[in-house]
């Protein structure tokens, strides 16, 4: 199991369109329409599973959001932030 982040590590790392809530990591996307962001979060899901660390994703009509934390671990991890960075590859 990865170790958690401490506040500070996850701050100084953490991507400027991304923030860190209760916890989690967060950030929504915004597309031009609802089949857009829906292709996007299947693409999110695809990456999530090969790494067998699946976020919370919400699909609204023109806004994904996509929230990491290691449930196991009590917190946000390596692994969270790496899979946010491949979730920003694929704008």
């Amino acid at each position: 199991m990865s170790e958690t982040l401490t506040d500070e590590e996850i701050e100084d790392r953490l991507s400027p369109e991304w923030e860190y809530v209760d916890d989690e990591i967060v950030r929504s996307y915004d597309f031009n329409d609802y089949l857009a962001g829906v292709a996007f979060a299947s693409e999110i899901a695809d990456l999530a599973d090969e790494a067998f660390h699946h976020p919370t994703i919400v699909i609204e009509y023109d806004t994904v959001e996509v929230r990491f934390t290691s449930h196991e671990a009590g917190g946000v991890t390596e692994q969270d932030l790496e899979l946010a960075a491949e979730c920003d590859a694929l704008r």
